[in-house]
């Protein structure tokens, strides 16, 4: 089934979309481009739009028309959008008219209209099962081009029309990306309300839209749910349900979101651009029940092997696209990066195998740390990384953001550097702390984490 044909089952006149405080209902989505658009049959389009329900209108037109086309985030670089468009072949670029990409050499031709990039365009093949390529967050090295479909997207996609209307998902992340798409696909297939603030707002400015629009259902990683949580009327969301993922929810954060919104339904989801969604969690514990090895919930298989995480989904594609470079090994698992640990029932994450760091050969994982920082009453937010050391190789270094801005910042950092004595092993202690007002986030809404 296409993304038409799921829209044509919601009921006439839904609102879909609350946007800049404007409504946008199911007959514009489907109504905007009434034009013939046959002469796309088979093409390869990357789009790179910032509006949300313009990107809603163009999937759900050329769905099961094109044979693939690539959503890219608007903050890309150049570059990047160079690069993505010659690996993924892909025929034409749909953009914003703001961009400016005409005057760059070697980019597909540049359409800011689906209609008049159709009159540029003749049929070449039959339509299909049009592939929607996403890229990887690029946080280990250049983003890559995933390829997914409709179905794959929303194989976890939980569809309740009647009951639908009456729930309000708040977007905190880019549209374009993993976590964004599967918000905006659960939302409009359900014919619940999407409320998508400006991007650019800044996070209260968001909370209090959220607010002010009836927001029930919201999700984010755990970064911004701190974030959320030290906004001055965020006790005013009134959420039915609060979804983690993107990065380790540990029981602090965890048990705070409930805490602060006790109506909510609290989850935290296992996903990645590759993979698709693994499992979600509802017992409000960090990690996962180890009985998921053996029977997991959602029907993707999960292993531990050697300390790792690898995860077994036979919907998605096994290589990444505009490439011969796999994935996925010969037997279907994924590996995950990620490092894990089995304590007693519970499966508990540890962190990402590429971002550990080496001190004198013993391993530390700078999200352990982050978690031992974040347990503190000083501390916000927290990013751990190495620390160049021409004996060890490497040592533990930390931002923090405080909780409190009036905190001294010399007494809180030696009140953590001790802290961190106490609380970790020798080799993972703090070798410097440098306190920082605040952190950039990317468009998954994660710290970033280049220093």
């Amino acid at each position: 089934m296409i993304l038409k044909d799921r829209l044509e089952k919601i009921p006439n006149n839904s609102t879909l979309i609350i946007s800049n405080n404007k409504k946008i209902s199911r007959e514009q989505i489907l109504n905007r481009y009434k034009n013939d658009l046959n002469k796309i049959s088979g093409a390869r389009i990357l789009i790179c739009k910032s509006d949300i329900s313009e990107t809603l209108s163009i999937m759900t037109a050329i769905d099961g028309l094109v044979e693939a086309f690539a959503l890219i985030s608007t903050a890309s670089s150049i570059e990047l959008l160079s690069s993505l468009a010659k690996k993924g072949n892909f025929e034409a670029i749909l953009c914003d008219e703001s961009l400016n990409l005409n005057k760059i050499k070697n980019l597909p031709p540049i359409f800011y209209d689906l209609e008049a990039l159709a009159d540029t365009f003749s049929s070449k093949k039959s339509p299909r099962e049009t592939r929607w390529i996403l890229t990887t967050s690029g946080t280990t090295g250049k983003p890559k081009l995933v390829s997914h479909t409709l179905s794959s997207l929303t194989r976890t996609t939980k569809i309740d029309i009647k009951r639908g209307p009456n729930i309000r998902w708040g977007m905190l992340y880019d549209h374009t990306r993993f976590a964004g798409l599967q918000v905006l696909l659960q939302s409009v297939i359900s014919a619940s309300i999407l409320i998508d603030p400006i991007f650019e707002y800044p996070l209260e400015k968001k909370v209090n839209n959220f607010i002010n629009h009836n927001c029930s259902h919201l999700s984010a990683t755990p970064t911004l749910w701190r974030k959320i949580l030290m906004t001055a009327n965020s006790n005013k969301l009134n959420l039915l349900q609060a979804t983690l993922g993107g990065e380790i929810a540990d029981d602090k954060i965890l048990s705070a979101v409930s805490k602060h919104f006790p109506k909510a339904r609290i989850a935290h989801i296992f996903a990645s651009t590759e993979s698709g969604v693994g499992f979600s969690v509802v017992d409000k514990k960090a990690g996962f029940p180890k009985s998921y090895l053996k029977n997991p919930p959602l029907g993707v298989d999960v292993k531990v092997e050697n300390d790792r995480l690898y995860v077994r989904n036979k919907a998605v594609q096994n290589k990444y696209f505009g490439s011969e470079t796999s994935f996925v090994s010969s037997d279907g698992w994924i590996d995950t990066g990620d490092s894990v640990e089995i304590k007693n029932d519970r499966v508990l994450f540890r962190g990402r195998e590429d971002g550990v760091i080496n001190v004198g050969g013993d391993k530390v994982y700078p999200e352990e740390v982050e978690n031992i920082l974040l347990k503190h009453p000083l501390v916000s937010a927290a990013r751990v990384y190495a620390k160049s050391n021409p004996i060890t190789g490497s040592l533990v270094a930390a931002d923090v953001t405080l909780t409190d801005s009036k905190t001294d910042v010399n007494k809180a950092k030696k009140v953590l550097q001790e802290y961190s004595v106490e609380m970790l092993d020798r080799h993972k202690s703090l070798a410097s702390i440098k306190i920082v007002p605040r952190f950039s986030l990317n468009s998954s809404g994660k710290i970033v984490r280049e220093v």
